[in-house]
């Protein structure tokens, strides 16, 4: 099984066409300044602690808390979050940037024992479905093989900038 790290470095890009399937590194995923999204991590299969990180050019906010920083906020959701339902998380996004990064994550440990979050290494690459209103992601983590279920999750749009619905 190869590296999909370095089929995507080869590729000097974010797509890669492997045994028929796009495997993707991250996802740009469209969004205007106010869309609400709801997120969902569906499904997780691996030994790893899974997670989804998204990156904004902007802010945004989550649970009625603002998360803001400088020009951009990274946000972090682990399946196993104590304090947020990961199958049921709505953020809602404030940037210009026309899009959000979108990256599966995981959590590793060192030889030490201490713990970090690992993402775009060795085997780890998305597929990407076209699903009503967003899209539904199918990850493996840094162990390269073909299930794509080590996490899998979903972004929506729920509404617009004004509370618009989208359908």
């Amino acid at each position: 099984m190869p590296s999909f790290q370095q089929l995507f470095t080869q590729a000097n890009g974010p797509k890669i066409q492997y045994h028929g399937k796009t495997l993707f590194w991250s996802d740009r995923f469209p969004v205007s300044d106010g869309d609400k999204l709801k997120i969902s991590i569906e499904k997780t299969n691996s030994e790893y602690i899974q997670g989804i990180s998204i990156d904004i050019t902007g802010n945004c906010e989550v649970q009625g808390k603002r998360w803001k920083k400088g020009k951009g906020v990274k946000m972090i959701f682990w399946e196993d979050a104590e304090l947020i339902d990961p199958k049921n998380i709505e953020m809602t996004v404030f940037t210009k940037q026309g899009y959000i990064l979108v990256q599966n994550i995981w959590e590793c440990s060192d030889h030490l024992g201490v713990k970090f979050m690992n993402s775009g290494v060795n085997g780890a690459a998305m597929i990407i479905e076209e699903i009503p209103n967003g899209r539904r992601y199918y990850c493996n983590d840094g162990h390269p093989d073909e299930n794509f279920d080590d996490i899998i999750f979903s972004i929506q749009k729920v509404s617009g900038k004004n509370g618009k619905k989208r359908i």
